[in-house]
């Protein structure tokens, strides 16, 4: 089975590639970039604002001095602390959605533009002479001369 991210084969008893590390069979796997990263982003500041606003609570009421407000405080820092984490981890869902994106677009680039032709008249070029690489002040000298 062949990788989708790597385009390396591997075996369909494997569940990651040996190369690249991704999931070989995606469709099992929970598959992160069928979500919208900018939607996924703003819910997640969205929740950090709410995170906020629990946590703006808590801290007013236990500055007051009630008998309710004793204990309230502290239980209001659970669900802050809950979207806190939970606005956090989305917008970091978002941006590794975005780089996987990226990378596929990249690899899609790079898989195009070399044909195996162009590869074997590249190996040509580089044993023949042809296509010598040289250091950057060996092409300065020349071009001065």
């Amino acid at each position: 089975m062949q990788n989708l991210e790597c385009r390396h084969q591997e075996s369909s008893a494997e569940r990651f590639c040996r190369q690249c590390g991704a999931p070989i069979n995606p469709s099992t796997q929970h598959n992160l970039s069928s979500k919208d990263p900018d939607e996924l982003a703003s819910n997640g500041i969205g929740a950090v604002f709410v995170g906020d606003g629990f946590f703006l609570v808590a801290v007013i009421l236990s500055a007051t001095q009630s008998p309710v407000s004793s204990l309230l405080w502290l239980l209001l820092l659970i669900p802050a602390f809950f979207f806190f984490g939970k606005g956090f981890s989305d917008v970091l869902q978002a941006q590794q959605i975005r780089r996987r994106i990226k990378q596929a677009a990249l690899n899609d680039a790079s898989t195009d533009s070399l044909s195996p032709a162009a590869v074997v008249d590249v190996l040509k070029k580089t044993l023949s002479g042809e296509l010598a690489l040289s250091s950057v002040t060996e092409r300065t000298t020349r071009d001065l001369n």
